[in-house]
């Protein structure tokens, strides 16, 4: 297992630089940008032309169904697996080509694998080898929240105990760019309100350190099913459909992205004119049906007058009439925004476990 480094600048800012970026990190080239990014296993097509802008210090939210590719996307722009096309660029780097930005990239996910024979007590003193921006405060808070045990080895915990372990690495970790794949697994709902407050609590002070100019605040992007559950921490939501990006958007905005409409069938269909039906059930003679679209005054009247309800979507279902639908035939619209884990560090090649 190779050892993070920290670059030779890191930390120290240049003129026309926000204070805590490192040099060479100039305000167009920060955040994420992915440019055409393919990748494919056998004949399977995962990642399918994927590009987008991620601003930095924001909290994402990675949405889509089981299979859509939400897992290999965080896993290329970590540098834990290789694309097979496209550009990635962190700060302006290429991170498989840039160590300083590899050593500040975080990524755990629901298979995290430590070495069977470490204690958790173990696991926790080598993480600081890794991330120079290490916190051992908020390791100790969550440690005891969580009352995950020390001394216990990896292998005797249990499923929710690996988990908050990987919610522990992840947070205390310091790291500039963090991401979580489906984190909350094995998780009661207790515990998933303990991740969610320590998440925006350690969120809250990275932005108030950068406000301080002693450090860039921090970016987080997790993937999840309980979508409406962390709806209240997601500022933007991606959202994956068969290995394309749909839909980007701040959550308001994405939650006008579509509606509900209940009524006759003629009557839904007739609003449903020009826009994308994303899903449709039947129940007797009424149909329910997910309409991706927004509504004039005039055609609320309309639906009123036909007896047409329409209701706002949450972000659950629309997610879920978008894997209903499939592939969508639309370009997706990017609605502008408003004004141990596994050590990123080691070659997309090595082994990510503990060992």
């Amino acid at each position: 297992m190779s050892t993070p480094t920290a670059g030779p600048a890191a930390g120290t800012a240049t003129a026309g630089t926000p204070t805590g970026i490192a040099t060479g990190i100039t305000t167009a080239s920060a955040g994420i940008t992915l440019r055409g990014l393919t990748k494919s296993y056998g004949t399977t097509e995962v990642l399918v032309d994927v590009s987008a802008t991620l601003e930095p210090g924001r909290i994402y939210g990675l949405l889509g169904a089981n299979g859509t590719g939400k897992t290999t996307l965080l896993a290329c722009i970590a540098g834990h697996t290789f694309r097979d096309g496209g550009e990635i660029r962190i700060d302006g780097h290429d991170p498989l080509e840039h160590a300083p930005t590899l050593a500040r990239l975080c990524f755990v996910h629901e298979d995290q694998a430590y070495n069977d024979a470490f204690s958790v007590a173990d696991i926790l003193a080598v993480m600081p080898t890794f991330y120079p921006e290490w916190d051992d405060e908020i390791a100790t808070r969550l440690m005891r929240r969580f009352r995950i045990p020390r001394r216990t080895r990896s292998r005797k915990l249990s499923r929710g105990q690996r988990s908050a372990l990987a919610i522990v690495l992840a947070l205390a970790s310091g790291a500039a760019y963090t991401f979580l794949d489906e984190p909350y697994l094995g998780l009661d709902a207790t515990a998933r309100g303990i991740f969610y407050d320590e998440l925006l609590a350690v969120y809250a002070a990275s932005h108030e350190r950068a406000a301080a100019g002693t450090t860039a605040p921090r970016t987080f992007i997790m993937s999840t099913h309980l979508i409406d559950e962390a709806a209240e921490l997601i500022e933007e939501v991606l959202v994956l459909d068969r290995g394309r990006i749909v839909l980007q958007a701040d959550v308001e905005d994405a939650r006008r992205t579509a509606f509900l409409a209940r009524g006759f069938e003629a009557d839904v269909l007739a609003l449903a004119a020009g826009r994308e039906l994303l899903s449709m059930r039947r129940l007797g003679g009424i149909v329910t049906a997910t309409i991706r679209g927004e509504l004039s005054s005039d055609e609320r009247q309309r639906a009123e007058a036909a007896r047409v309800s329409i209701e706002p979507t949450t972000l659950q279902e629309f997610v879920a009439a978008i894997g209903q639908h499939g592939e969508s035939d639309q370009p997706a619209p990017h609605l502008a925004p408003h004004p141990a884990p596994l050590p990123a560090s080691q070659s997309a090649s090595e082994s990510r476990s503990l060992k």
